[in-house]
């Protein structure tokens, strides 16, 4: 018997798919981040930065998931195998996925003398690996749940802002992080031509 058959472990909904992908087979989708749970669970898996406020309502092991790159999936998957949670092999081959997307998005044409500005350390991760510069003169872009933060202060003299969406639970992991990054590419590209 392999050590992940005897664990429960808890997933958040925005994690689900990778629960599938790497063969954790007793897994509840949870919400810890403003519930107590109910049942108990040897793993808590959920996105990196919540582990105080989950650890508040529900006092379980907690492994926290980065996905702002292509680079953190892969070490959060190394993370997990690590642990034992998971088919290990699963894992490989989820690994040699997110590598091949990572090298295609990678491959693509792009204007890198660009400069960027960002406020949130998740798109600066993105913005730095598809290697263009970061200048608090360049262009802005803002994840949508600070919208209304931003568009608000009339001391920001910045014409330009590009509006990332950052949680799209129609997407599986590989797919929301793959967004992000043809979506920024895109707005450069369009800011290019205008």
């Amino acid at each position: 018997m392999r050590y992940w058959d005897i664990m429960k472990v808890g997933i958040t909904k925005m994690y689900r798919d990778i629960a599938e992908i790497i063969g954790i087979e007793d897994y509840d989708v949870i919400n810890p981040y403003n519930n107590e749970l109910k049942e108990h669970y040897d793993l808590l898996i959920i996105s990196k930065g919540y582990k105080e406020r989950v650890e508040k309502l529900n006092p379980y092991p907690i492994f926290e998931i980065k996905s702002a790159t292509f680079d953190d999936l892969i070490n959060s998957m190394n993370g997990l195998k690590k642990l034992n949670i998971g088919d290990s092999n699963k894992i490989k081959d989820y690994i040699e996925t997110i590598n091949k997307k990572k090298n295609e998005i990678k491959s693509l044409k792009y204007n890198k003398n660009v400069k960027i500005n960002s406020e949130t350390e998740f798109i600066k991760k993105i913005i730095v690996d598809l290697d263009i510069s970061l200048s608090d003169d360049g262009i802005l872009i803002i994840p949508d749940y600070m919208i209304d933060k931003n568009t608000n202060n009339k001391n920001d003299k910045r014409t330009h802002k590009i509006i990332l969406h950052t949680h799209r639970y129609d997407l599986n992991t590989l797919e929301r992080i793959e967004d992000r990054y043809l979506s920024i590419i895109k707005s450069i590209n369009k800011l290019a031509v205008e």
